[in-house]
């Protein structure tokens, strides 16, 4: 049980040992920070999927699967997606994944990775990166959402009965790995107190009032998408305009041709 109890609190420990990396990012933008960050996470991400793949000792194999999806969400759900106000790359992808509507493709993910993994497509510590990886990416769709779809009222309700279902989650888990004769269920155990854990600590604090980043910035950024909605939209109407136009003129063309 010791593993299962190590692994998530040193899950933690990166994930808090992560968040100063990213502030550059969101509360005062450094210009073309993002050029160094995104490649430093990509190049660490594929050392641990590479290991993840290819180191022999499963046990261990595991723990590199287990950092490669906290990695692997930082980079495609966080940084990939992050605006910034100067630079020379302000964002390196316009799909976020933290949408409400991602849930479709979280659920889709998740039946797609049971079945390679009950079939044996995978190997297990694969399996292993892939689960980290969507187990986060499901509750940060939550988290992304709930400043602005659940009522202020509510938000404590839905946060106790998240808050008692991952203790409960999380005890069970504790009694698997104290039974568990083998480090590698340990370590999975492990992986999954890692995400108890969190929602533990989100439901009890942060998730019982709206998000401070969300009113402090969401506004501005919303604001941005706004203009740009509407730049592409005055220009599909003068796309509209200039095809109506050039099809008046060749349609005059064609009467005057048939005239003559």
């Amino acid at each position: 049980m010791l593993r299962t109890i190590v692994i998530a609190l040193v899950g933690q420990f990166y994930f808090i040992l992560s968040l100063p990396m990213m502030m550059p990012l969101r509360m005062k933008p450094v210009e073309n920070y993002n050029l160094f960050y995104m490649p430093f996470l990509a190049i660490l991400f594929f050392f641990l999927f590479y290991r993840t793949c290819t180191v022999q000792k499963q046990s261990k194999a595991y723990l590199y699967g287990f950092f490669g999806g906290m990695v692997l969400w930082q980079l495609l759900g966080e940084i990939a997606s992050v605006p910034v106000p100067k630079g020379y790359i302000l964002q390196y992808a316009d799909l976020d994944l933290k949408v409400l509507g991602g849930y479709f493709f979280v659920t889709v993910a998740w039946l797609m990775l049971m079945v390679l993994w009950r079939t044996q497509t995978i190997k297990n510590a694969v399996a292993v990166c892939l689960m980290t990886f969507l187990s986060i990416w499901s509750f940060e769709v939550y988290m992304h959402n709930y400043s602005s779809k659940v009522t202020l009222a509510m938000m404590p309700k839905i946060a106790d009965i998240i808050l008692v279902i991952s203790i409960l989650a999380s005890i069970a888990l504790l009694v698997i790995a104290r039974k568990a004769a083998t480090a590698e269920k340990k370590t999975v155990m492990g992986v999954l107190l890692y995400i108890t854990l969190s929602l533990v600590m989100m439901s009890a604090g942060q998730w019982r009032k709206p998000m401070n980043f969300y009113m402090t910035h969401e506004a501005e950024h919303i604001r941005h998408q706004i203009e740009d909605l509407q730049e592409e939209l005055a220009y599909i109407e003068q796309l509209k305009r200039q095809m109506d136009s050039e099809g008046a003129a060749e349609e005059r063309h064609t009467d005057e041709a048939g005239g003559q």
